[in-house]
């Protein structure tokens, strides 16, 4: 399920990009090229201007949501953006940079106000990695106040909202009991409990258990982005 997710908005002649607006340059070069091949006439690529962009990306690695019983969070709180999470960001600004600064001059090379409109969930994490991909982008060069858009908890679009959806919140009611309650999962839950010597008190489930799993592999560099 996502959770948070960042949205910036690139209105002309502006704009931040990702590997999502990437791939659809790619796929408009290859029909130019596949209309070519057809026998029509191809399309002369220098003719084509890139008008506007919109990137949608998630955030860097992440502590634990919840972390497990006897797990030392290292001083870290629960959901908190990594030392490799920020760098995972500033990485990904400097290949936006690299794309749509130097390789085609399409956002300028300072941070401009008047260019981008940058849009985020307000969750510390969502916010951090946003300031860590800015600074890759723009080198920490500005021309005027970098300015975060947000929306307030109740009235937010970009993740999953119980608080003003009824019926997301009646089909979301009960999810983690009934799928606990499928054939074989309890009795799998009970063994992998017992296994890594957790109570079985304790509140623990698969999805706890793969959040903990995917934030140590992340340690590693072993995925690149966490889930929510």
């Amino acid at each position: 399920m996502i959770t948070s997710v960042f949205s910036v908005r690139v209105w002309t002649p502006v704009g931040v990009l990702a590997s999502l607006a990437y791939c659809l340059h790619q796929r408009r070069v290859a029909l130019a090229e596949l209309q070519g091949a057809d026998g029509q006439r191809p399309v002369d690529r220098s003719l084509l201007k890139l008008k506007m962009v919109q990137v949608v990306f998630r955030h860097g690695a992440r502590s634990p949501l919840k972390p497990l019983p006897l797990e030392e969070q290292g001083g870290m709180f629960a959901g908190q953006l990594t030392k490799v999470g920020m760098q995972q960001m500033f990485t990904l600004g400097e290949r936006l940079r690299k794309n749509y600064v130097e390789d085609i001059p399409f956002l300028s090379p300072t941070f401009n106000p008047q260019e981008v409109f940058i849009r985020s969930t307000n969750i510390f994490r969502n916010l951090e990695s946003t300031r860590c991909l800015l600074a890759g982008l723009f080198q920490c060069q500005k021309e005027g106040p970098i300015i975060i858009h947000t929306d307030e908890a109740h009235s937010e679009v970009l993740y999953p909202n119980y608080q003003n959806c009824w019926s997301l919140r009646q089909r979301a009611r009960g999810r983690r009991q009934a799928a606990s309650l499928q054939p074989g999962i309890s009795e799998d839950l009970k063994k992998v409990k017992e296994g890594m010597g957790i109570d079985s008190s304790d509140e623990v489930d698969f999805l706890i258990l793969l959040d903990n799993v995917a934030a140590e592999q992340e340690k590693t560099g072993s995925c690149r982005f966490h889930g929510s």
